[in-house]
């Protein structure tokens, strides 16, 4: 398992977002999307790693249409 923290591009997204740490399967990637749990998918600009975390900055936010 793979944990990061998350930045965002636009405030809006990181004041409205319903996490702020997400834990994945496998290592993320720029380029990869990234779907919250409210159903917003965002990319990944880029990943930092740092001594004790990483973190993923991500792109604004498109909301996924739920069918």
């Amino acid at each position: 398992m793979y944990s990061y923290t998350l930045t965002f591009k636009d405030d809006v997204d990181r004041l409205t977002a319903p996490e702020q740490e997400i834990t994945l399967q496998s290592p993320a990637q720029a380029g990869d999307f990234i779907i919250l749990s409210d159903g917003s998918r965002h990319q990944v600009m880029f990943v930092t790693h740092r001594a004790h975390y990483s973190s993923l900055y991500l792109d604004k936010g498109v909301r996924v249409p739920q069918s």
